[in-house]
């Protein structure tokens, strides 16, 4: 199954569950109520504001008892390389706390099995790298590209670009950015951009003309449209959703 689509679901627990193993990774994050889980004979707990990243082949059973609801992401190992290497069990700050509560919402209005899931899964990911990725070495040449996509989102940016500074040809720098980061250079600009301006959004100090401009993109229209590409609905209905 190493083609496995990637898959966001809601999902309650019962009782025990017998020790298995996957062959995609797996993201469990709390909504209502505990899940008590042991992964390659470590235990802890999802509950309110602690989430669990179980890598693909590890073994993991759970125990859950009560009213239970998480959001449960399937992820292809392929797209996400670097899970394998983030804490199994993290605390989640506020910000992830709010796009738990997004997709939440989203989930509940249909969004199960569209292409939106799948650019709400690339989000999820880059947001749990950000703040866990401590551990992840990438290659010194990988890192100066991202580096500076990371510096400077907000301008253009072209994969020619990247590649010089690299010190690569295009294809390397997108095979070895892939391969390390998870997607590569150009999708990886563009998960930040949408990252960063959900998070400005959510914020709500900045008009969505300024967030457009923070983040890189010359016209509200095409910011929009990205935007809506990325999460099927407008920057002005996701503000009114966080508000």
């Amino acid at each position: 199954m190493k083609n496995a689509r990637s898959k966001i679901q809601l999902k309650s627990y019962s009782d025990h569950g017998q020790t298995h193993a996957h062959d995609h990774h797996q993201l469990v994050l709390p909504l209502v109520g505990k899940l008590s889980l042991s992964v390659n004979s470590r235990a802890g707990e999802v509950a309110e504001g602690r989430a669990a990243i179980i890598a693909a082949g590890q073994d993991h059973d759970f125990e859950a008892r009560d009213d239970n609801r998480f959001v449960v992401a399937d992820v292809p190992d392929g797209l996400a390389p670097m899970l394998d290497r983030l804490p199994c069990f993290v605390q989640l700050d506020a910000g992830l706390e709010h796009y738990v509560q997004f997709l939440h919402a989203q989930l509940q209005q249909g969004a199960e099995g569209s292409q939106t899931q799948h650019q709400m899964l690339l989000l999820l990911i880059q947001l749990l790298q950000e703040r866990f990725g401590d551990r992840l070495r990438l290659d010194r040449r990988v890192d100066v590209a991202k580096r500076f996509i990371d510096e400077n989102f907000h301008q253009r940016i072209t994969v020619n670009q990247l590649a010089t500074i690299a010190h690569l040809s295009v294809r390397q720098l997108n095979q070895l950015f892939r391969e390390q980061v998870g997607l590569p250079p150009h999708h990886y600009l563009t998960e930040l951009r949408m990252q960063t301006a959900w998070q400005l959004l959510e914020r709500g100090d900045l008009s969505i003309q300024n967030i457009a401009d923070a983040v890189g993109f010359s016209s509200l229209s095409a910011f929009s449209d990205r935007f809506a590409q990325h999460f099927g609905h407008s920057p002005s209905h996701f503000r009114r959703l966080c508000k």
